[in-house]
């Protein structure tokens, strides 16, 4: 199931919804938050996730491998900031559960992307529903739902993977010139469901 799972996301990292280049002044620690006593926050995005214990974090060095970073070209907190302010997709954090329900959050640079700070959360979440859906997926209508008092734009997918069924949200929100999105990944009747990882979320 977890192997299932790991292929899906090596998909879904290679989403990148514009090119084109640019950077960002923005305090990366910030937009990357923290870890502490199995809590991720993040104090940019104003919100938290707060599993259970049977729910791992990915650290720093899976992070940077994620994003194809070298831990020695951010090894100085001067080097961290440069190297992650000129990232376009920052995988800021990723936790499984045991059985391999899964939640990434990131951040898409969107001053990095070509007419990027034009888009706003609603054309983003559509252009997503659109590049999956030319992968195979099946998506309903994209809505609307709070978390932590803010407002995200929720696309829900399903696809069928390795004879299972497989379902992903979708949830972004535009702060500022950084497009916010968690990736939610579960299995049909195998895995907790959706709504209940985003019930761990505040």
């Amino acid at each position: 199931m977890k192997r299932i799972l790991a292929g899906v996301l090596g998909f879904m990292m290679m989403l990148t919804m514009f090119t084109g280049c640019g950077s960002s002044e923005l305090d990366m620690d910030l937009l990357m938050g923290s870890v502490s006593d199995g809590v991720y926050t993040n104090e940019y995005a104003d919100f938290t996730f707060s599993p259970g214990s049977d729910w791992t974090f990915y650290d720093d060095s899976a992070l940077y491998e994620m994003m194809d970073i070298s831990e020695d070209s951010v090894d100085t907190e001067s080097k961290r900031q440069n190297v992650l302010s000129r990232v376009q997709t920052l995988y800021t954090a990723m936790a499984m559960d045991e059985i391999g329900a899964n939640l990434i959050v990131g951040f898409e640079n969107l001053t990095l992307s070509t007419d990027g700070t034009s888009y706003s959360g609603e054309d983003y979440a559509n252009e997503l529903v659109a590049q999956c859906t030319a992968s195979g997926y099946t998506f309903g209508d994209v809505t609307t739902i709070e978390i932590g008092g803010n407002t995200y734009y929720e696309a829900v997918g399903t696809i069928v993977e390795s004879g299972y069924d497989m379902t992903q949200a979708f949830l972004v929100r535009r702060i500022d010139d950084y497009m916010c999105f968690l990736i939610i990944t579960t299995i049909d009747g195998y895995t907790v469901t959706p709504d209940e990882i985003i019930a761990m979320l505040g």
